[in-house]
């Protein structure tokens, strides 16, 4: 009877094993299908990571954390202002106005909380992300998306429908090429994905917001009116993949407004943006951007930005001669290869240059044109860490003509998790 009574007790153990075993392929077999997630992050922190998961209990949804650790150290030869991106419009026209040539940063360092549950209307995910970038270089919190999709659907806050953030090179800095398209904002999204012709369309209704310029006679601190924003920008973007990269257009309209207690008036924006990858072979990518339009200023990296704005107001619209309200044009691009060397090492050179049509109103010091230019080598010591070292030039021009540039210096350490 003992010798029954172990065996019956082994079998019991065993079949609890087996069951345990069942579970657990089970459970994986569900997170193989469920904690897959596009990770459209800047480029220059998409290294590969292996799929991080945490199932909820009782529940089809799956929680994935991530995000990196990141240290900048940075050494400028000019007057650039913006302490820990290579933004060129936040270049100074005059001597002395930093004080310090060298910069530690933890800045580029994120959190990122997502959620994926399949349902009925397809496949909701959720996305809360935030860095800890500033531009002098203080890590602090900086909210980066607040994103939710179900099916075809989106809304909250993320990447503007008119740009494309696949198009980012392969750099460090945070920043990014001057004429790049790019901003986060609130905004409701339809999307859909032909997957046996390659084709996505996606419509985008956004929050809009006028970056007027000041006229150059006008006392820009007793200057009083309102900006309209009557209706949201909307986007329109088309992209088609083939075997060797893919090509995407978007299109954008926004109106712009303003009143005085005297004076309304609006004018209507648009903007094109053609953007790209195109592996030339197995080692060399080509990325692109060409952005053109008018009263688009404000979604491009350094016309919304510049230092000077304070007095100068900004490079979307502003009053003509005859005192209307006119659109600003602009036209910029970038072209950049990436190159790699072997399994661990790659790097990236490329340049960008954007131009701004200013009206004969605007201020002396209103931003014209830009050019920003780098070259790295990083190195990947393991799938989880990056090591990079890369050399930034840039030049920036105002509309009197006057001329500033910065050499810079940076190397950065990534650690992923």
């Amino acid at each position: 009877m003992a010798a029954k009574d172990k065996k019956i007790a082994a079998l019991e153990r065993e079949q609890k094993r087996t069951q345990v075993v069942a579970n657990n392929a089970k459970v994986s077999a569900i997170e193989a299908q469920h904690v897959l997630f596009n990770d459209t992050t800047r480029p220059s922190h998409r290294f590969a990571a292996p799929a991080k998961s945490i199932r909820l209990s009782d529940s089809t949804t799956t929680l994935q954390l991530g995000g990196q650790i990141w240290l900048d150290a940075i050494y400028n030869h000019g007057e650039m202002t913006n302490r820990a991106g290579f933004q060129t419009s936040s270049i100074a026209y005059d001597d002395n106005t930093t004080n310090d040539n060298t910069l530690l940063s933890a800045g580029q360092s994120k959190l990122s909380f997502r959620s994926h549950t399949p349902t009925h209307y397809g496949d909701m995910t959720t996305r809360f992300e935030f860095d800890m970038f500033d531009d002098q270089g203080n890590a602090d919190f900086h909210l980066t998306h607040l994103w939710g999709e179900l099916g075809n659907w989106g809304a909250g806050q993320t990447f503007s429908g008119f740009m494309d953030i696949n198009s980012f090179p392969n750099i460090i800095d945070y920043w990014g090429p001057t004429a790049m398209v790019f901003t986060r904002q609130p905004q409701i999204r339809y999307r859909t994905e032909q997957s046996a012709s390659g084709a996505t369309w996606m419509v985008t209704m956004e929050r809009s917001d006028a970056d007027l310029a000041f006229p150059r006679d006008i006392d820009h601190a007793t200057l009083s009116f309102n900006e309209q924003n009557d209706w949201p920008d909307a986007t329109l973007s088309y992209q088609q993949r083939f075997t060797d990269g893919y090509i995407k257009a978007a299109l954008l309209l926004r109106s712009l407004g303003f009143e005085t207690s005297t004076q309304e008036d609006s004018v209507t924006g648009w903007g094109i943006n053609v953007t790209g990858n195109y592996a030339l072979d197995k080692t060399h990518l080509l990325k692109f951007q060409f952005a053109t339009g008018e009263g688009i200023a404000r979604y491009i990296n350094d016309p919304c930005c510049s230092i000077y704005s304070a007095i100068t107001g900004g490079s979307d619209a502003g009053l003509n001669s005859n005192g209307d309200l006119q659109a600003i044009g602009i036209s910029g691009g970038f072209v950049y290869l990436d190159k790699q060397w072997s399994e661990r090492f790659t790097s990236s050179l490329g340049v960008s240059y954007v131009d701004v049509d200013n009206l004969a109103t605007q201020h002396a010091r209103a931003f014209n044109n830009s050019l920003y230019s780098t070259i790295n080598l990083i190195w990947n010591p393991t799938m989880m860490s990056r090591l990079g070292v890369e050399l930034q030039y840039g030049e920036v021009e105002n509309f009197a003509g006057e001329q500033a540039d910065n050499l810079r210096l940076q190397t950065s350490f990534g650690f992923k998790y």
